[in-house]
């Protein structure tokens, strides 16, 4: 707000300045277009002089923080992404091996019993549907 305030005086001062040297110097409409646009081509030039200083600081904040970013990734984040993996292979061990030790053989005696269940229920004819 302090600097709208700031331009808003500068802007009435250089309307008063040129109203004065208007009726004292006696200048033409002509005179005062000319230097109104050599004015503005100066501000425009100016202007795009700070648009392309800013342009090229944030283009450097913009490659620090990217920079930053990958080392936060390379020390922080690859580390614990490692501990993961290697925490993801134990788990998988872990299930092959109970699956191995406990499920497979429980799985082969439950096969196995039905099987001979079913062997001598055919010998001997018991758990036929009767028709």
């Amino acid at each position: 707000m302090r600097y709208a305030v700031l331009g808003f005086f500068v802007f009435a001062t250089l309307i008063a300045i040129g109203i004065a040297a208007y009726i004292q110097f006696d200048f033409t409409l002509a005179e005062i277009r000319d230097v109104v646009i050599v004015i503005f081509g100066l501000l425009a030039v100016l202007l795009l002089i700070i648009m392309v200083v800013t342009l090229l600081a944030l283009l450097v904040a913009v490659r620090l923080a990217t920079s930053a970013l990958g080392e936060l990734r390379r020390e922080r984040v690859q580390p614990a992404l490692d501990n993961l993996r290697a925490s993801a292979k134990n788990v998988r061990g872990a299930t092959e091996f109970m699956a191995d030790s406990a499920v497979h053989p429980v799985i082969r005696a439950v096969s196995v019993t039905r099987g001979i269940r079913r062997g001598i229920g055919l010998v001997t004819g018991i758990g036929r549907k009767r028709e």
